[in-house]
């Protein structure tokens, strides 16, 4: 009986490490993209976790009619990015924390970026 534990140990371990080396990471689909699910939490994480430090370091009152939206632009930067990229979860970390940081900075980069492309975009002025 003795010599049974250590060999039932052996062959718990073992299976143990199988498992674990044949694991697959969790893949969700999004309108037909396929992304990894820990690397979209924990991007879209790190993106919420900087908008909240940003608005909160602010120090005046805070304006949530603005933030509110740059939040949400930001999180759905984050995720086009993990979903494009496919990065690992540290990775993911990072773009989140960028995209977050950068906030209303998303909105100058897109607006530079559509009228360099597009002729006749900087004659077109956004409603005041």
């Amino acid at each position: 009986m003795g010599a049974l534990i250590p060999v039932a140990a052996a062959a718990l371990a073992a299976d143990k490490g199988a498992t674990i080396a044949s694991s697959q990471p969790v893949v969700w689909h999004f309108f037909g993209s396929p992304f990894e699910a820990g690397s979209m939490i924990a991007g879209l994480c790190a993106c919420l976790a900087v908008r909240f430090y940003v608005s909160a370091r602010a120090g005046k009152e805070h304006r949530w009619t603005l933030d509110l939206p740059v939040t949400a632009l930001a999180l759905l930067f984050t995720a086009g990015a993990v979903m494009r990229q496919r990065p690992d979860p540290a990775l993911a970390l990072i773009y989140g924390t960028g995209l977050g940081a950068l906030g209303v900075g998303i909105i100058t980069f897109a607006l530079n970026f559509v009228q360099a492309r597009m002729p006749g975009a900087e004659d077109s002025k956004p409603p005041a």
